[in-house]
């Protein structure tokens, strides 16, 4: 299918709609004309930092109207997972922000305030407020044998200054200091975009993922078995498509050129 004929929208929000404050250039035209035509958008993210009330207060700011459906982030996702694998009275330790702990504990998730016997499960998130303490305390537990997840793998969050140390730089961290993996959730594992498609009861080849990292957003569509689109607007650069295997169905500058096609 062509560009035109997608319906469902799968959208970045870091580097693909805006970067820190700045919302770029088409970005509401593009939903003005989504809504037009009769489809649908949902806002995904990776970033697992805040909860969805601070994307739709963002939004606000940023002259878009948006609302709690409207988004699905990998705290999402990762919250999905863990209700499916682990038994209710599980103990989280939570390398995280305190917006993701209150996420899960409002998902009826058992989150330790500090390091514990106790916790089964090591899951590290994107903290904005991360200490060494944290960082050894999942060094402890991850030596002892706790389970390991992750929300996201991303390796740095865009800002205006340029890149900031994400998930993935952290989850590197920990490897070289204790051997260990996550399992992780969110992109470019598929069950984001699945979860998407499932709850806005579209088709595949309906569905479109926009983003602008090769190695999460169009690794996630690849997986998912959808279309996507890379935005030059953020991280990945024409030289990392040149050298990447991930290849995306079409490369836009940005969003603004995204409307023009449509």
């Amino acid at each position: 299918m062509s560009l035109a004929e997608k319906r469902l929208f799968l959208l970045d929000m870091d580097g693909t709609i805006y970067l820190s404050e700045t919302l770029f250039d088409g970005t509401l035209e593009f939903l003005r004309y989504v809504r037009a035509i009769g489809g649908r958008y949902l806002f995904l993210t990776n970033n697992s930092s805040r909860g969805t009330d601070a994307y739709i207060a963002k939004m606000a700011r940023l002259g878009i109207e948006a609302f709690p459906d409207d988004f699905l982030t990998s705290a999402d996702a990762t919250i999905r997972y863990l209700r499916g694998r682990y038994l209710p009275d599980t103990v989280y330790y939570v390398c995280g922000t305190e917006s993701l702990k209150n996420q899960l504990r409002l998902a009826g998730l058992r989150v330790a305030e500090t390091l514990r016997d106790d916790c089964a499960v090591v899951l590290l998130g994107y903290d904005t407020e991360l200490t060494y303490e944290k960082l050894e305390s999942c060094c402890i537990l991850l030596n002892r044998g706790a389970d390991y997840v992750a929300t996201h793998p991303d390796l740095v969050c865009p800002t205006w200054y340029g890149s900031a140390p994400d998930c993935g730089s952290v989850i590197e961290m920990l490897h070289t200091a204790t051997g260990r993996r996550p399992k992780v959730i969110g992109k470019p594992q598929p069950e984001m975009a699945l979860l998407a498609m499932e709850s806005a009861g579209f088709a595949p080849e309906e569905t479109v993922l926009v983003g602008d990292r090769l190695y999460t957003d169009i690794a996630c569509a690849v997986n998912a078995g959808i279309d996507s689109v890379l935005v030059l607007s953020g991280e990945s650069t024409e030289a990392d498509l040149k050298t990447s295997e991930t290849k995306p169905r079409w490369v836009l500058r940005d969003v603004a050129e995204l409307t023009e096609r449509m």
